[in-house]
């Protein structure tokens, strides 16, 4: 087939980006001729046979970037010839359209439920980002192409906010490269990481990673630190925190800051080698809010680390081995969190959980994940 992936951008840095490279590769693979339509690409496979690049050239920053985005990506696409069309992200919809977010009207829900103040309500409603991505989700549900999700959860918000309309979504899981994330980095990587990252050998270390710290339950967490501080249990704890931008990370430095956890927390940018990251730490902490499929799960498991998360996470419909996979109902239950962590970061029976994490992500293979894709835009191109 002719395939053709819409994306804002090509490379490896978040989930969606991970999920993008991996399914290019892995049909470039199988002999369909890929072609990718992103406003940038990663230096690194600009030069691969991958896929074919081609550029869009609207979309960067701003309140309008989600519209020009789109704009962009029906112009250049429509204007060539393609078995089947896939568009991940607001870039569509054609033939398929995969909302790796989940259900926007539901996160937009949660933002007006938490908003305090008539005004910030007020901003909310009248944003036109919210507007222009509500507008999306419902026409792209309209379209008559195949509208994809990552997990049964986010398919049943849909249901919940759009009836009928979203009675035809489809449910593909994500998977995870095996192959990539593996325990055996533990070994290779441990002490050239921790050095690298500035984390003493000898540290606890918890991880947290997505680059919308608020939605991803950033300040769940710092609580739930502050909690086990007060407690004498965290004082050989560190957090690394992987992702959110510079504002949301000044924002979280300070309240990491009130809360007398400064010293005990490092702010890091998005990382190039991330499978590196995962062994080098003990724990892998996501109290998510809103989170159709969180990839970092996997990932985290596939390399042997222990997870704590939420049950508003969808990657957890993967994971039918709980023992290295603590999930907690409310995001917003730093007690709960904070015991949690303290109960895993226990030596006794660390080396079985590590080993339960590595069996627990084996299911969810990526290889399995890109059979299903196949199918579905080989079954898509059929019906044109």
């Amino acid at each position: 087939m002719k395939v053709a992936l819409v994306h804002r951008r090509f490379g490896v840095d978040g989930g969606t980006e991970r999920f993008l490279e991996g399914l290019a590769r892995r049909l470039s693979a199988r002999g369909h001729d890929v072609e990718v339509f992103a406003t940038s690409v990663d230096p690194r496979f600009a030069r691969t046979r991958v896929a074919t690049f081609r550029r869009l050239w609207l979309g960067g920053g701003g309140a309008f970037k989600h519209a020009l985005l789109w704009l962009s990506a029906r112009l250049a696409v429509r204007a060539r010839n393609y078995d089947v069309v896939l568009h991940l992200g607001r870039t569509g919809p054609l033939d398929i359209y995969r909302a790796g977010g989940g259900c926007h009207r539901t996160w937009f829900d949660l933002l007006m439920a938490r908003a305090v103040t008539g005004g910030q309500r007020a901003a909310l409603k009248f944003n036109f980002a919210h507007r222009f991505l509500l507008w999306h989700e419902r026409t792209a549900l309209s379209h008559g192409g195949r509208f994809v999700v990552p997990s049964e959860a986010s398919r049943a918000n849909l249901v919940a906010s759009y009836g009928n309309l979203a009675a035809g979504v489809v449910v593909l899981p994500n998977g995870v490269d095996l192959d990539r994330f593996h325990p055996r980095n533990r070994k290779l990587f441990f002490e050239e990481e921790r050095q690298r990252l500035g984390l003493r050998p000898e540290e606890l270390v918890l991880l947290f990673v997505g680059s919308d710290a608020t939605r991803k339950g950033l300040d769940t967490l710092l609580r739930s630190l502050a909690i086990l501080k007060d407690s004498g249990k965290a004082d050989d704890v560190r957090l690394l925190v992987i992702g959110p931008g510079a504002r949301q990370r000044d924002r979280y430095a300070a309240e990491a800051q009130a809360l007398g956890l400064r010293d005990q927390v490092t702010f890091a940018p998005p990382q190039q080698a991330i499978e590196r990251v995962y062994p080098a730490v003990d724990l892998l902490v996501l109290p998510t809010r809103h989170d159709p499929f969180a990839n970092v799960t996997l990932e985290s498991l596939a390399c042997g680390t222990p997870v704590i998360t939420t049950a508003a996470n969808g990657a957890i419909e993967a994971v039918t081995d709980r023992t290295s996979l603590v999930v907690i109902d409310d995001p917003e239950d730093h007690e709960g969190f904070a015991a949690a962590i303290a109960d895993q970061l226990s030596p006794d029976g660390l080396q079985s959980r590590r080993a339960a994490a590595r069996t627990a992500a084996e299911p969810a293979s990526e290889q399995g994940a890109i059979d299903r894709w196949e199918t579905l835009l080989t079954e898509a191109a059929g019906a044109r």
